[in-house]
């Protein structure tokens, strides 16, 4: 993979703008949106800050996530089979935060965010 920069020095000169810089095999798509992934950890909901989501397929739609196998949240999703995907905006940037720093193994994180669900059938339109 490479990428375009112009300020980085290669060779002890700087490229010029079509000069190509290898950047490495460890590269993310960006930007990647924070984002609070909701499953049901101890028969209560619980959430997790994920810094990892992207899209693994459009048709069907499918979203790829990363989460470390230790995880509370991990457990959850094994178990029930089902999560959710939000993206909060700024005015939850305390909460997403939390969500993030506490593992839902020590605290009960369910009543941060108002919580609804929707049956399946109601969200295929």
């Amino acid at each position: 993979m490479i990428a375009q920069n112009k300020t980085t020095k290669t060779n002890g000169k700087t490229p010029s703008e079509t000069d190509k810089i290898p950047i490495g095999r460890n590269v993310f798509i960006c930007p990647m949106p924070v984002t609070i992934v909701g499953t049901r950890l101890k028969n209560r909901p619980n959430f997790l800050t994920v810094g990892w989501v992207t899209r693994a397929n459009i048709n069907p739609p499918m979203i790829a996530i990363g989460i470390n196998k230790s995880n509370a949240s991990a457990d959850g999703i094994l178990m029930h089979k089902t999560f959710s995907v939000n993206f909060p905006g700024a005015d939850l940037i305390e909460e997403t935060d939390y969500c993030g720093l506490v593992s839902g193994k020590n605290k009960d994180k369910s009543q941060l965010f108002d919580i609804f669900y929707l049956n399946s059938a109601e969200n295929d339109h």
